[in-house]
């Protein structure tokens, strides 16, 4: 029996606007910026002593363990991103368009 890796069932295109990519990409580069921050902070955390009772440490790790959790959320959202223009026409539903649905009565 061989191991597979597990893939994902469907590809899934996310649609972005410039300003949307731009943002994202700034917060991904941002975030990869700060990994040796929080290296550096969980060593230091680290050195204070047992781990069993060390909330700074603990803390560290899991705002790292957040971080990281972005990272590959951001990656792999801008991967498959498609960079386009917003519709032009307010009356037409087309692909990056917000609708609002109202029911009357």
């Amino acid at each position: 029996m061989s191991s597979a890796t597990a893939q994902p069932t469907s590809e899934q295109t996310t649609w972005l606007t410039r300003e949307a990519h731009d943002r994202l990409r700034a917060e991904l580069d941002q975030l990869i910026a700060g990994r040796p921050a929080m290296s550096a902070e969980i060593n230091a955390r680290r050195e204070e002593g047992d781990l069993k009772e060390n909330g700074g440490y603990h803390a560290a790790k899991e705002e790292q363990g957040k971080a990281e959790a972005r990272i590959r959320q951001l990656n792999d959202l801008l991967d498959g991103a498609e960079v386009g223009d917003p519709p032009d026409h307010a009356e037409v539903a087309a692909l990056g368009t917000v609708v609002t649905v109202r029911f009357v009565g």
